[in-house]
């Protein structure tokens, strides 16, 4: 078998997982008459049809279904294969396809890993960003970011570090009320909070160099769902609120935000890195993650 058929076979599954040849192109980033060509190629080179198609619909043949079912463990032996012949060369290439839910691009994660990029000039990095569940096989993801605990998953997770929120609110809003000199403070003040399922009038604080935790009501009178239109509420005078920090100190330097009770943070959020077993040892992904965990750290050096 040729290095041509595999990657033939390559596109034959991806056709079969995304379920259908324009998705599979899509996400392969081809035309989509060449990924049908290539797929007539394979079936004229093996002499069986693959595929039955349809204008509605795509099915596997019964000789589809066994190429598809053996095919799996080949593709990945390959891989391994191929990562050991060339674990010695210093060269990362490639695309890595980097799957983000739209609250954790937010963060400041991403912007960190982007400013790395310049010096990794082989590698092709595509960020996808979506609110809806990601699947790592019909999607072609390498690696996602998540926030907060993870469900139970045969998924390879890692620990990349923490999102630390602090408080703020625009210089204006101060010009109209007092000072927050304490926590207990806050009730007297409109505050900008998440939209939760059950109303939350309680803000749990955690002293920086005490680390200890305390919580101490709060009157909401903007909550969303979505931070950035939290984080316009705060920029515009309308309360106080909490923001990534990298963003305060941003906001401070720039004269934008006041930090509010600077000797407090929230709780922090944890994020983590997913990816299938099949990409365990990919350096490329390992190269992402050691970058990530270490914007993470930069991130977390203004507390």
């Amino acid at each position: 078998m040729s290095l041509d058929n595999l990657q033939d076979i390559r596109l034959f599954n991806q056709v079969v997982r995304s379920q259908g040849f324009t998705a599979a192109a899509n996400i392969l980033q081809l035309p989509v008459n060449r990924v049908s060509r290539r797929v007539a190629q394979l079936e004229n080179q093996m002499g069986v049809r693959l595929l039955n198609r349809t204008t509605r619909k795509l099915s596997l043949t019964e000789e589809g279904s066994l190429l598809f079912e053996r095919s799996q463990k080949l593709l990945i032996e390959f891989d391994t294969l191929e990562k050991e012949l060339t674990k010695g060369s210093t060269l990362l290439t490639g695309i890595v396809r980097i799957a983000v839910r739209t609250p954790t691009i937010e963060f400041g994660f991403v912007e960190e890993l982007t400013r790395e990029l310049s010096a990794l000039d082989h590698l092709i990095v595509q960020l996808i960003v979506r609110d809806e569940p990601i699947d790592f096989i019909a999607e072609g993801i390498d690696l996602a970011l998540m926030i907060n605990d993870l469900p139970d998953s045969s998924l390879i997770q890692k620990k990349l570090g923490d999102v630390i929120f602090a408080l703020c609110a625009a210089p204006d809003y101060f010009q109209r009320q007092e000072e927050v000199k304490n926590p207990d403070d806050l009730e007297l003040h409109r505050f900008i909070s998440p939209l939760k399922k059950y109303p939350q009038n309680t803000l749990a604080l955690r002293h920086v160099e005490k680390k200890t935790n305390s919580a101490h009501k709060i009157k909401p009178q903007f909550q969303s769902n979505d931070i950035r239109a939290r984080a316009r509420a705060i920029y515009a005078g309308l309360g106080i609120g909490n923001l990534p920090i990298a963003e305060v100190q941003q906001g401070v330097e720039n004269g934008s935000l006041v930090r509010v009770l600077p000797e407090y943070t929230l709780k922090p959020i944890p994020v983590w890195s997913l990816k299938t077993a099949d990409r365990k040892n990919d350096q490329r992904l390992k190269l992402i993650e050691k970058l990530l965990i270490d914007a993470g750290k930069r991130m977390c050096e203004t507390i």
